[in-house]
C-alpha cells in the first residue's frame, strides 16, 4: 500500500481535531488512557498546533483507531466511531470557511444529488492534499449509480494492517454522513458495504440519493 512506498504524513489541523473531539466526547481522562495506550503520551495536554503543516506520521491516526478499537471492542466502538467522525467533519468545516463557504454557495444552483457528488469530490480533493498518498488520484474512485454514490477507498489508513469480521471504517463513514448533511440540509443513508479488514481490496462506502426517512 501507499504507505509501504513512502512515509506518509498528515497535516497538524487533522490530528488536532481529532484530538479535541475525542476530548469533548470521553473527556480529558479518557483522551488521556487512548493516548497512553496507543503510546501517543507526547499529545497528552499538548495537542498539535492548528496549522496545515504536514508533521504528523500517519501511524500516529492509525494508533488512535486501533487503540479504539482494542479499548471499546468492535461493537462499542461503532457507534463512538460514528460520532467521532460526524464531530470531526464538523469540526473541519467551521475551521476552514474560506474553503467551505463556497463550495455550499455554489451547490445552492444544483439539485440535490449533483450536490452531493461536488461535496464528494471536494472530500477527495482535500484528504488528497491534507493526507498525500503514494496512490495519488489513484488512491480514491467515486461512481455514481441511478440510486446511490460509492466512494471507494484503496489506501483508508484506518483499514490497513487491521483483521475484522465486521466493518469497521466508522470514522470515515460518518465524516462522509456530516458532509453529505451539511451540504444538502437532509440525512441521507451511509454505510459501509466493503472492508479492507474482511478482506476486501478497498473500503466502499455507499450514499444513497434518497432522503432517508427520519
Amino acid at each position: 500500500m501507499g504507505g509501504d512506498l513512502m512515509p506518509q504524513r498528515i497535516d497538524n489541523f487533522i490530528l488536532r481535531k481529532w484530538l479535541e473531539t475525542l476530548q469533548d466526547i470521553v473527556g480529558e481522562h479518557g483522551l488521556k488512557t487512548i493516548l497512553n495506550y496507543a503510546h501517543l503520551e507526547q499529545y497528552v495536554d499538548s495537542f498539535p498546533p492548528d496549522d496545515d503543516q504536514g508533521a504528523i506520521p500517519v501511524e500516529h491516526l492509525q494508533s488512535l483507531y486501533r487503540a479504539i478499537l482494542d479499548l471499546f471492542g468492535h461493537k462499542g466502538a461503532r457507534s463512538l466511531q460514528l460520532n467521532v467522525g460526524r464531530k470531526v467533519m464538523e469540526r473541519m468545516v467551521k475551521s476552514r470557511p474560506a474553503i467551505t463557504i463556497p463550495v455550499k454557495t455554489a451547490a445552492r444552483i444544483f439539485p440535490e444529488p449533483r450536490r452531493i457528488r461536488m461535496t464528494l469530490e471536494k472530500f477527495i480533493d482535500q484528504s488528497l492534499e491534507r493526507a498525500p498518498t503514494a496512490m495519488g488520484k489513484e488512491r480514491y474512485e467515486l461512481k455514481e449509480e441511478d440510486d446511490y454514490f460509492l466512494f471507494i477507498d484503496h489506501d483508508y489508513e484506518g483499514s490497513e494492517g487491521v483483521t475484522s469480521d465486521k466493518p469497521i471504517c466508522g470514522f470515515l463513514v460518518g465524516m462522509l454522513d456530516y458532509a453529505v448533511e451539511w451540504i444538502t440540509g437532509n440525512p441521507h443513508k451511509v454505510e459501509e458495504i466493503e472492508c479492507r479488514a474482511m478482506g476486501s481490496p478497498c473500503d466502499v462506502i455507499r450514499i444513497w440519493k434518497k432522503v432517508e426517512p427520519e
